[in-house]
């Protein structure tokens, strides 16, 4: 009798148990997995590139005169032009880390909007992004600044700076493309994720409403491209374009300049990967040792630009040559970089995600409890980042145990913070924890479009 029924729906039963009870666990760990790695990342930078200044970087006797004039002239320099062994590997895990997470957002994005309409989807994404980002920016980015010795440890200046960094930070926001302010700090990655999420609310809608329409039968047929020349060659090619327009004008940083306009292509592109579902697992599953070999090839272009912007002082890698002499547009070697540069990043995308659906599309019980913990853990880490490494620096270590005991405070005290947070109503509401943890996980195909 099933037989009859699936073969008169023209489906198997196989197919049909897939679209309509398959999860997604590997992207719910993957999720967990890539931001648990910004607590160790954001030491590690804290100490190898002198992020967050010098005076509570524990290598700051390491440091030459030179590199310290540099480090005070540009201040918070994201990409120190350094090429030890420690910050290469910094440098390699930044180009994909966030660019998987805005894929993750946007596939999170896709299954949201199947069991959500439009207006329900972006009253969500305010209170999921919105509410955290602000509260986030008036406690945690106010106590970065006092430990971080931005703001002098003194009562009434502190008061003051307080109820101004509140109105600084409400007012101010990171201003999309153009924008380099510390009104946001950490917390740029909720804003241009709302952004990235309002501007494309209508594509989405659409989609969802029909289809069998252009959009989404063109996302399918991206990832149905013979041999795989969709994920492998056009998608790539698509962020190399982007880099090209918008990457001598203005250095990125944290999501601005060039790295807004590529970020919101992960994005959309996490979205479509979901879309195109079946043709996009099929590639994961049949190409994944060969987007391994192309990721570890353009991992040695990447080195080889990386040290030629070492030895040229061209910011090959960061963006902005325009701004430096000799004020060129494009030559041969910028337009290779932003092609090296766009096609690392998109290829150990493709590692992540290929060989985290091979190994990590599996439930868990602590699955749940850990993805609760991804906004909290994100909101309050930062200033703990800073209370790590002064502890460090106090007590007299360097480079990896510095990095390792910063690392393992800053992980106790945000697992503190998250205890406290997924208690009540309110601090769940302010941390970005869903109010009704018995939800459905995130990343749940209740149907296949």
């Amino acid at each position: 009798m099933d037989k009859l029924l699936y073969s008169f729906c023209g489906l198997t039963k196989q197919t049909t148990m897939s679209q309509t009870s398959q999860r997604r666990h590997d992207i719910d760990w993957l999720r967990v997995i890539l931001f648990g790695l910004l607590v160790p990342f954001h030491v590690a930078i804290g100490v190898y590139w002198s992020t967050y200044g010098l005076e509570i970087n524990p290598n700051i006797d390491d440091l030459t005169e030179k590199d310290r004039l540099e480090f005070v002239e540009e201040n918070n320099d994201y990409s120190a032009d350094s090429v030890t062994p420690e910050s290469m590997f910094l440098h390699w895990m930044h180009q994909w880390r966030l660019a998987a997470l805005f894929m993750i957002s946007g596939m999170g994005t896709a299954f949201a909007f199947r069991r959500r309409v439009w207006k329900a989807f972006l009253r969500e994404r305010a209170s999921r992004l919105l509410i955290p980002m602000f509260f986030g920016a008036w406690t945690m980015g106010f106590a970065g600044q006092v430990i971080s010795g931005d703001i002098d440890i003194d009562p009434i200046g502190m008061t003051w700076a307080f109820f101004i960094g509140i109105v600084w930070r409400s007012l101010i926001f990171w201003v999309p493309v153009f924008g380099k302010l510390v009104a946001l700090g950490h917390l740029w990655f909720l804003w241009n994720l709302f952004l990235y999420s309002l501007i494309l609310t209508p594509l989405f809608n659409s989609i969802r409403n029909q289809p069998e329409g252009i959009p989404a039968r063109g996302m399918r047929y991206l990832f149905s491209i013979k041999y795989g020349m969709g994920p492998i060659l056009v998608v790539p090619l698509v962020l190399t374009l982007s880099e090209i327009l918008f990457k001598p004008f203005f250095p990125g940083y944290i999501g601005v300049a060039y790295e807004w306009f590529w970020f919101f292509i992960f994005f959309a592109v996490g979205f479509a990967c979901i879309t195109a579902q079946e043709s996009w697992y099929s590639f994961l599953e049949t190409k994944r040792k060969q987007v391994t070999l192309l990721a570890l090839a353009s991992t040695v272009a990447f080195v080889w630009i990386r040290f030629e912007q070492h030895s040229t002082g061209i910011p090959l890698v960061d963006g902005g040559w325009l701004l430096e002499e000799p004020h060129i547009l494009h030559n041969s070697k910028t337009l290779l970089a932003c092609l090296i540069h766009s096609f690392h990043a998109w290829y150990w995308c493709l590692v992540v995600f290929s060989w985290g659906a091979h190994f990590l599309n599996r439930p868990s019980r602590q699955l749940a409890y850990l993805n609760e913990g991804v906004y909290p853990f994100y909101i309050v880490h930062m200033p703990l980042v800073f209370a790590g490494l002064r502890i460090s620096s106090e007590l007299g270590l360097r480079d990896a145990p510095a990095v390792l005991l910063a690392t393992i405070v800053t992980i106790i005290f945000c697992w503190l913070f998250f205890e406290g947070a997924r208690r009540t109503k309110v601090s769940r509401l302010l941390f970005g924890i869903k109010a009704n943890a018995r939800n459905p996980p995130e990343f749940q195909m209740p149907y296949n479009n």
